[in-house]
């Protein structure tokens, strides 16, 4: 299978990995940390992680930092996919809501991983 980043995989495990690289991207360019009191941490216990705007963001880029483990389930990299995918779709501050059908970057990824969910969804 050959992605968007131009290298084969020959796994659904790898498939998954190497589609989480964009939005790995995309997410540490989007949050900033420079008023982190964690310094881009994430603790789920405190109350100014929940109430951050980057809160959700910041936990699954503390989560999804570095590319997943070879050993790492399925099911744990679909549900990357998944907040992955739900976070590229929603705008964020200052952008209108994309179209979400021309050939940018960020579309083509997202057609690319709901694609490959909507086919999987039942193979997990």
């Amino acid at each position: 299978m050959s992605t968007l980043t131009g290298r084969n995989t020959r796994t659904l495990t790898g498939y998954v990995a190497t589609l989480l690289d964009y939005p790995r991207v995309i997410i540490e360019r989007q949050v900033d940390f420079t008023d982190c009191h964690l310094g881009g941490g994430f603790d789920a216990t405190d109350t100014r992680c929940s109430a951050c705007r980057y809160g959700a963001a910041c936990c699954w880029l503390n989560t999804n930092r570095m590319a997943p483990s070879p050993d790492m389930p399925l099911e744990e990299l679909l549900l990357a996919l998944h907040t992955a995918v739900d976070y590229l779709r929603t705008p964020s501050d200052g952008e209108a809501r994309h179209p979400g059908f021309c050939e940018c970057h960020t579309c083509s990824w997202l057609r690319e991983a709901r694609g490959f969910l909507r086919t999987h969804r039942h193979r997990t």
